[in-house]
């Protein structure tokens, strides 16, 4: 959490260390000279600048065994802290925050930077990775984390209404899943999680797409994700462009290089959220990450252009997911499409009337992205080439 300044009490901490350290590999003038001089480099800048303001988050994990709340004691909360297009661009080491007995951590972030938050605990799936802008004095965040599998997705609206007025009304969203879609979901699954003394009312229950939930990443299939057609990933001058705080490979592809690395390396990359965030903050010629983050969606969720890694966890469990996908589809759901798939023959079956191969937000030289075909290849190339976009969501489930 953030201290407030003392300038004066650092310097005699410093003096302190200075006369206390006993000369041996480490000398006293080491230890307490560098400690003075962090303070007095530090202390320059505050009186410049001003001190930095900085968002105060609370996250908040809850944690689901399927059907009823588990503890979230000791999940692990990942923050990644980033700035792009402003000066210096940076990205901050990731750190790994424990929860306390109640699921929470706190922390504090520089206003102008973003910064991503997940939450992992042993045994469940990871919660959606969500992105934020550090701007506000303080935000909470809810993260979910429900069992490993694919699952059918769905969401309750609460609501506590008062006789005083609606400035005293507040609401919020608890999401549920399902093996499979319901026609009637039981009260105990919708409702596992709301405070009754809180949020009293419930608005019903709806199901919003398909839960991929795995120990690394978890990230939701709704409607409206795939593009009508093929595009380039980005404009002919952003082409051979290296885009900061981005992991290549290799700077440009006639240095050495491994292919069979590059595709570990591409499998790896569950950050498509970030990636994303990253990509539009650099620049908004990206033709591909803006259909993705602009495609139809509701203001609970963030949209994004999946990584490589997502898109081949999303093409080894097409069977799993396309089973929901048709059950929404049959029960008169419009907006949802099917993965390619194979029939009982092996032959390739294409719903939409073509074959896919999607750009991810991962890349791969200053010139290529990786793109992951509809068979399960994953391969690098031109961002000037065309292809489909598959777009995913994180939902925060804030009203």
């Amino acid at each position: 959490m953030k201290q407030d300044w003392k300038p004066d009490e650092l310097r005699a901490t410093s003096a302190e260390i200075r006369e206390a350290v006993m000369p041996k590999s480490i000398t006293p003038e080491m230890v307490g000279g560098t400690l003075a001089g962090l303070t007095e480099a530090v202390a320059e800048v505050v009186e410049t600048l001003g001190e930095i303001p900085r968002e105060h988050v609370r996250v908040e994990v809850t944690a689901c065994d399927g059907q009823s709340k588990v503890s979230a004691e000791g999940a692990t909360v990942r923050l990644d802290v980033f700035a792009v297009g402003g000066f210096p661009c940076t990205a901050m080491p990731r750190q790994e925050l424990t929860a306390d007995a109640d699921g929470v951590v706190e922390f504090d972030v520089p206003h102008g930077f973003k910064y991503a938050v997940s939450s992992h605990i042993d045994g469940l799936g990871a919660s959606f990775q969500l992105v934020f802008d550090a701007v506000a004095e303080q935000r909470d965040v809810r993260l979910w984390n429900f069992p490993v599998g694919v699952w059918a997705l769905g969401h309750t609206d609460l609501a506590h209404y008062s006789d005083d007025g609606w400035e005293d009304e507040y609401y919020t969203a608890i999401p549920f899943v399902t093996p499979m879609r319901m026609e009637e979901v039981p009260e105990e699954i919708y409702l596992w999680a709301q405070d009754s003394e809180k949020y009293p009312q419930s608005e019903g229950w709806w199901y919003i797409g398909v839960l991929v939930s795995t120990a690394e990443t978890t990230f939701a299939i709704g409607k409206n994700n795939l593009s009508d057609g093929t595009m380039v990933w980005c404009d002919s001058r952003d082409c051979n462009t290296l885009f900061p705080l981005i992991d290549y490979h290799v700077q440009k592809r006639y240095y050495p290089w491994d292919s069979e690395a590059a595709e570990k390396q591409a499998r790896a990359d569950m950050d498509g959220n970030m990636n994303t965030a990253k990509i539009l903050a650099f620049s908004p010629t990206h033709t591909a990450a803006r259909w993705a983050a602009s495609s139809p969606s509701d203001y609970d969720e963030q949209r994004f252009l999946p990584s490589s890694g997502q898109l081949y966890i999303m093409w080894l469990n097409r069977t799993a997911i396309n089973a929901i996908i048709q059950q929404y589809m049959d029960a008169g759901e419009e907006g949802f499409n099917l993965l390619p798939y194979q029939n009982d023959k092996g032959q390739w079956q294409t719903p939409n009337g073509r074959g896919e191969v999607w750009w991810s937000s991962s890349v791969f030289d200053s010139l290529c992205s990786w793109v992951v075909g509809c068979n399960g290849n994953i391969r690098n190339y031109n961002r000037i080439s065309t292809h489909d976009v598959r777009a995913v969501s994180a939902f925060h489930f804030e009203y």
